[in-house]
């Protein structure tokens, strides 16, 4: 692997990184509000807020590469994210 591509994965990484980063942020907001607002928190309404998160990533932009590589680093930023959130719902429901 050449230094062009070490840097390309660890461009990407970092990408995915931050997204999913992001995703928590937005989720444990989203959550806050909820809360907040006097809802009570249930299995549908979980499931609601992660959505809405997964879909706000989804209709988020990058710049700075090229097309097919930002579909690759959002598709993977998706599945990961989403796959994050469903395990902390999941150690969520534990307590």
């Amino acid at each position: 692997m050449d230094d062009k591509q070490i840097l390309q994965n660890a461009t990407r990484s970092a990408a995915q990184a931050g997204m999913i980063t992001l995703v928590f942020e937005n989720f444990t907001a989203q959550l806050i509000r909820y809360v907040l607002s006097g809802h009570l928190l249930d299995d549908d309404s979980l499931m609601m807020l992660r959505d809405n998160c997964l879909r706000d990533l989804k209709n988020s932009t990058m710049t700075g590469m090229s097309l097919e590589e930002e579909a690759e680093i959002f598709r993977q930023a998706v599945e990961n994210a989403q796959k994050l959130l469903d395990a902390a719902i999941t150690r969520g429901r534990g307590f």
